[in-house]
């Protein structure tokens, strides 16, 4: 074997320009590929992070109505569900242990019914009930002031922290903390104000700067313990959780969904990640269908460059005719010249296939900067490229490599 691999590697050499017109279909396709998985799975990325709050890896798990999909939260129903009770600290616990989660908190939540306003200033947005630990999971930077401390929650004080659009919305230039605000009929001191970063890094549009460093959502944080004078109700919870990746959205939320569901005693309800489960479904559908697509018109390069290895390696046995016959006479066996014209079909595929693999890799870094996208190069596509190219080198060179193998060795000797 090794001796075949060394004559393959001396055939390409000798015959350099041959070679790489022979390699550059198979170079092309592998290329190609390669730029196309890099490209869908980068930007697959990006819209998953997108979709986890804007680009941090925190997901809510919310209460459901089964038969709509609207979130328990913006029914009319205001207060208690029946057989809905409040999450165990236990729940939370379990919930944190799950792979792909790295913590998890319960969460008071409502969105955009609920006004908050200062002087004759207002704004709409969410509002949060949070406890201490809601904030450690959460991609937040405390841009003044302080986040809320433990006397916060056994005195029921009345202080908030709010988003960084609602301090320039209310208070432009101005400190907002120790401000005080109105949120629904009650007056809050506002003592934080929390941004989205921690740094300003890969920051390249306009969209980015709203998403990384605006934060555009206006929302309004309260300790738990307060949450009643807000709501005006014993509220329901929702659950958020911290992800170590985006790419866990889908088993990660599915898997606390579960552990909250097997607390409810209300067969109309369910808890679920709701628009976040099915808009990565139908992400990973599209992707998916979009890769198998470009990946089919990709491979027809493949096939063309397979065409020529075939065409390319039945030169050669044209060409080496009498040397065939040579080792035939001198005792070669036919399996040894299928073995031998077989391996050089397989080295010259795969070393098409390794260039079209660092080329590919290339252009996807070159496309992602001039397109201002993210580009994930995927180790399983490399692998199964290079795998491919010998494949395709094993099936369009198994005709050679017979015609070589039952050439008469008589008849090959007297080739002219």
């Amino acid at each position: 074997m090794i001796e075949n691999i060394r004559l393959s590697f001396k055939g390409i050499i000798t015959h350099k320009m041959r070679s790489a017109l022979t390699m550059l279909g198979i170079i092309i396709g592998i290329a190609s590929i390669i730029v196309i998985v890099s490209i869908i799975e980068g930007t697959s990325d990006m819209l998953k992070k997108e979709m986890v709050n804007s680009g941090e890896s925190t997901a809510m798990i919310e209460l459901y109505a089964k038969e709509d999909s609207w979130s328990a939260y913006d029914s009319t129903y205001n207060g208690t569900i029946p057989g809905i009770n409040k999450i165990d600290p236990k729940c939370v616990e379990e919930v944190s242990n799950v792979k792909g989660i790295k913590r998890a908190a319960s969460v008071y939540k409502k969105e955009y019914s609920i006004s908050f306003s200062y002087n004759d200033k207002y704004d709409q947005g969410s509002v949060y009930g949070v406890g201490e630990d809601y904030f450690a999971l959460t991609d937040f930077v405390l841009s003044s002031g302080r986040l809320f401390i433990e006397r916060d929650f056994t005195n029921r004080n009345n202080v908030a922290v709010i988003s960084s659009s609602v301090a320039s919305s209310f208070f432009s230039n101005e400190n907002a903390v120790g401000k005080t605000i109105t949120i629904g009929n009650e007056m809050f001191v506002v003592v934080g104000v929390v941004s989205k970063i921690k740094d300003y890094s890969n920051i390249n549009t306009l969209s980015d700067y709203y998403q990384k460093v605006g934060y555009s959502m206006s929302s309004v944080y309260i300790p738990k313990t307060s949450w009643d004078l807000v709501a005006g109700y014993d509220d329901i919870e929702a659950l958020a959780i911290q992800l170590v990746s985006p790419d866990d959205i889908l088993s990660a939320s599915t898997m606390a969904s579960n552990i909250l569901n097997q607390t409810i005693n209300n067969e109309n309800y369910e808890y679920k990640a709701g628009y976040l489960m099915e808009a990565s479904k139908e992400l990973e559908k599209i992707t998916n269908t979009i890769s198998m697509l470009l990946i089919g018109i990709a491979s027809i390069s493949l096939l063309v460059g397979g065409i020529g290895v075939m065409n390319i390696m039945l030169v050669s046995v044209t060409e080496r005719t009498r040397e065939i016959g040579l080792k035939k006479a001198l005792g070669a066996k036919r399996r040894m010249i299928l073995a031998q014209f077989l391996t050089e079909a397989v080295v010259l595929t795969s070393l098409g296939g390794f260039i079209g693999v660092i080329l590919g890799i290339g252009i996807s870094k070159v496309v992602a900067m001039a397109m201002m996208m993210t580009a994930s190069v995927n180790l399983t596509a490399i692998l199964i490229s290079v795998g491919f190219s010998m494949f395709v080198g094993i099936v369009f060179g198994i005709v050679p490599s017979i015609k070589a193998a039952k050439l008469d060795p008589i008849e090959a000797l007297r080739y002219e």
